[in-house]
């Protein structure tokens, strides 16, 4: 008997200081990102005026959160109640892929906005993203990550856990950029569940405009899913003095991408809940809460979105593809940009959740 308590008492404690030892090590090598940080600019164009805006030209820009190549019609992900955080091959990643580039091929765009691109992630089986766009797409690109962890123990399965993730978001243009930076949001999970966690960031580019001395400033974000909602609150206000101080300075200004709110053209609010467009069909299910309006409008923005076509969808399950009704959808892509910009169209691609979890959006944009 007493060999066994012995036994037991060994294995806890051998259990207890692995688990204080990985918790070390991740806190040693927590990504710690400055407040701002300057990033390099990839295949910047010629500094000159010929790759500068033209005022008397329409933009086009396209969001698009592609899921790591690894959420497509076939995936769930744990988070929002499925099993999976990764795909069971390289190939089936390479082939959504190859679909996400397809996709950008054929609505060509001034401006691509991406989010969750992988650069050397164990849960999307190490292909270098960025690189894969890079060839594909003309032009400048810079990246700011917002997901750095040498091993995320995450999901509780080894045969899905992420491990080592290297992560962001992406903005690519044929325009020159004089400047990017990566602006580090408010708001953290609590210890030590934030030392795995991502580290939310704004990825602000500055473009220069022909004969002016004013900027089209675009704003690449991915904002936070999983909190309470407080995070997101914290974020808003973060965006919400940038955008107000560009363009209190005359700049034009567009944010693009994954905002993990729902528009507010998608939502009523009813008493004391909020009635949805895209109905929430089980209360257990995640819920995207409304953004705020009144800020925005009070502050010469106006929201780029199209409701008529989901964005995003549930990962709870694969995606039903015979009964459309057994799916949870949302409207948390889009764009919001200052009112010295007219938006001429917004449309949210339908292209079915084949490769990715969420549709791409799409806006055509000219100067006011």
């Amino acid at each position: 008997m007493k060999r066994i308590l012995k036994i037991v008492i060994i294995t806890v404690v051998i259990i207890i200081t692995l688990g204080i030892g990985f918790i070390a090590t991740l806190q040693i090598f927590e990504f710690k990102p400055e407040d701002v940080t300057v990033l390099s600019i990839t295949d910047n164009p010629i500094n000159s005026n010929d790759n500068y805006i033209d005022k008397n030209n329409s933009l086009t820009i396209l969001t698009f959160n592609i899921g790591y190549a690894s959420l497509s019609e076939t995936e769930d992900f744990v988070m929002d109640g499925g099993q999976k955080a990764k795909m069971d091959s390289s190939d089936e990643v390479e082939n959504n892929l190859d679909g996400i580039s397809s996709i950008l091929a054929n609505n060509p765009a001034d401006f691509y906005l991406l989010q969750e691109v992988d650069v050397d992630s164990n849960r999307s089986y190490n292909i270098n993203q960025l690189s894969y766009f890079q060839d594909k797409l003309d032009g400048s690109s810079v990246l700011a990550y917002n997901y750095r962890c040498i091993f995320v123990p995450f999901p509780f399965n080894f045969s899905q856990m992420m491990g080592k993730v290297n992560s962001g978001i992406v903005t690519f243009s044929n325009f020159y950029a004089e400047s990017a930076e990566r602006h580090q949001l408010p708001g953290s999970f609590s210890w030590p569940v934030s030392l795995a966690n991502l580290k939310r960031a704004m990825l602000i580019t500055r473009y220069p405009i022909q004969n002016s001395d004013k900027y089209f400033v675009v704003i690449n974000v991915h904002l936070s899913a999983y909190d309470d909602g407080t995070m997101r609150l914290q974020e808003m206000e973060a965006l919400k003095n940038i955008m107000k101080n560009e363009f209190d300075a005359g700049n034009y200004v567009l944010v693009g991408g994954d905002f993990n709110q729902t528009f507010p053209e998608a939502v009523n609010k009813v008493e004391d809940s909020y009635e949805y467009y895209y109905d929430l069909k089980d209360e257990n299910f995640w819920q995207a809460f409304p953004m705020e309006e009144d800020w925005f409008i009070n502050n010469s923005f106006s929201f780029g979105v199209d409701k008529n076509t989901p964005t995003c969808r549930l990962l709870h399950q694969p995606y039903d593809t015979i009964d459309s009704s057994n799916n949870q959808y949302y409207v948390i892509d889009g764009f919001i940009v200052s009112n010295n910009l007219s938006i001429e169209l917004t449309t949210t691609l339908n292209e079915g959740f084949v490769y990715s979890d969420h549709n791409p959006v799409k806006i055509t944009l000219y100067f006011s």
